[in-house]
């Protein structure tokens, strides 16, 4: 349901549903302690006046009931103010006195009258809806020597209840219109600031991007959904304008080798005394060029292969320790030709489920940038390690190390923090965001420590079990 529904007319159906419901068992609980309450006195009341009248019938007896002024005055006040009925009934069970008249001289065959006549039951009390009945001993003497009969109405009561229960629902009514008025108000009010965010989503969506919300109005929860929706914004005009970047980026990298070997070729057309030697130069200088294209090319697919589809992972359970045995060996020849130190150290065996082709060619990039952008003599120390649920693999050099203000940047596309460097050492500025990529495909996190000029640690961990 709360699918097709707005979150102001299901806050107000649920709250007045609720509100409806719990008003009404609170109207009923009322009414019916007040009706218990009522009847009980009615009860109570009757008891006591067939008390009184039973313990006069026991001192004057129940022949010459007529002549007793004092009884004649209780019985006609109780069936006046209980609009009840008084039978009473002597030994012969002969009933010598009915306030109705309808049944005075004749005789009575009751069973619960007989069960008092013979001292079977003290009394009984018969509890109807309409009402309540009293069946009393008349004792003299230790002697039973009639019974009384006292019926008194509760019509009084129902009456009462029943204009209690009509003002009742209609308390209930108004309240519930009054409610209903506030909470639609509340309920209003409670998602303007939503439908606020919602606008401006909608122009997100058409591409403004400049169009904040305040993080200082409303519910803590909008202030809270503010903010995160200003950082989405962020976020989102800082990769709009990395996109624009990396055309741009992107562009010239391409452009840069086409527009040498353009050149080179150009220099050999014109140059009609060229000799086969400057041919031979000119032409190696050009598949150079190439070389370099096509290796921009191919870091480029790498790049869109490792961001379009996390879903191609290659996963199997791969022998870690064995995987940075075979890095190591294919990176120790350029490290050798540098002087550099190239150690590895494997603190315990791991295996874990990767994409061993993938992961090798990002830990690759780590040890190869290393050897780059060392120095001389330098060293590279590389290890790995391993909990119940992560894998670690350090890379830490000597080398030149990276600028506080280009460490947030080294793993943009096309970023170089020495581009003449770079660009001496065959980088084309996508290896860190290739690796980046990479581990993120296998949920993992790189991060870095850095100095300038006191080298750089990379540090990546992975779990054991990529699911």
């Amino acid at each position: 349901m709360r699918k097709h529904i707005r979150i102001k007319n299901y806050i107000l159906i649920t709250v007045m549903l609720v509100l409806t419901f719990s008003l009404a068992i609170v109207t009923g609980v009322f009414i019916y302690s007040f009706r218990k309450d009522m009847y009980d006195s009615v009860k109570k009341d009757a008891n006591s006046r067939a008390v009184d009248i039973a313990d006069i019938l026991s001192s004057y007896g129940v022949e010459q009931i007529e002549d007793n002024s004092i009884l004649n005055f209780k019985i006609s006040d109780s069936v006046k103010a209980q609009k009840g009925r008084v039978i009473i009934v002597d030994r012969s069970y002969k009933i010598v006195e009915d306030t109705a008249t309808e049944e005075e001289g004749s005789f009575i065959i009751d069973q619960n009258i007989m069960k008092v006549m013979k001292g079977e039951s003290e009394s009984i009390s018969m509890d109807g809806e309409s009402d309540t009945k009293i069946i009393y001993p008349v004792v003299r003497e230790n002697e039973i020597i009639g019974v009384l009969f006292y019926k008194a109405s509760m019509s009084d009561v129902m009456t009462r209840s029943d204009k209690i229960l009509d003002i009742g629902v209609i308390a209930l009514l108004a309240i519930l219109v009054i409610d209903f008025l506030i909470i639609r108000v509340i309920s209003k009010n409670s998602v303007s600031d939503i439908n606020d965010i919602n606008e401006k989503i909608m122009h997100a969506a058409l591409g403004n991007l400049q169009e904040r919300l305040p993080e200082d109005k409303g519910f803590v929860e909008i202030q809270v959904l503010s903010e995160n929706y200003n950082e989405v914004l962020e976020k989102l005009a800082t990769i709009d304008q990395t996109r624009s970047e990396f055309v741009s980026n992107v562009s010239h990298e391409l452009k840069t080798p086409i527009t040498s070997m353009k050149v080179l070729a150009e220099s050999l057309t014109q140059n009609e005394a060229a000799t086969a030697e400057e041919y031979k130069e000119f032409m190696t200088d050009i598949v150079d060029e190439i070389d370099r294209e096509t290796k921009i090319i191919n870091d480029l697919l790498t790049l869109v292969k490792t961001d379009s589809n996390n879903n191609d992972m290659n996963l199997e359970e791969v022998d870690i320790n064995e995987m940075m045995d075979t890095i190591i060996k294919t990176v120790t020849p350029l490290a050798k030709q540098r002087s550099i130190d190239l150690s590895y150290e494997s603190y315990k065996e791991v295996m874990a489920r990767v994409d061993v082709v993938k992961l090798s060619l990002a830990i690759s990039n780590l040890i190869e940038n290393a050897v780059k952008y060392n120095i001389d003599n330098g060293w590279i120390k590389c290890s790995l390690n391993a909990d119940n649920r992560y894998f670690y693999i350090k890379v830490a050099d000597s080398g030149v190390g990276i600028p506080e203000d280009a460490k947030e940047r080294v793993f943009e596309r096309f970023y170089r923090v020495d581009k003449a460097r770079s660009r001496d050492t065959g980088g084309t500025g996508l290896g860190l965001a290739i690796t980046r990529g990479i581990v993120n495909a296998h949920k993992g996190t790189i991060k870095l420590y850095s100095e300038s000029g006191k080298g750089t640690t990379f540090t990546v961990k992975i779990p054991l079990d990529t699911k």
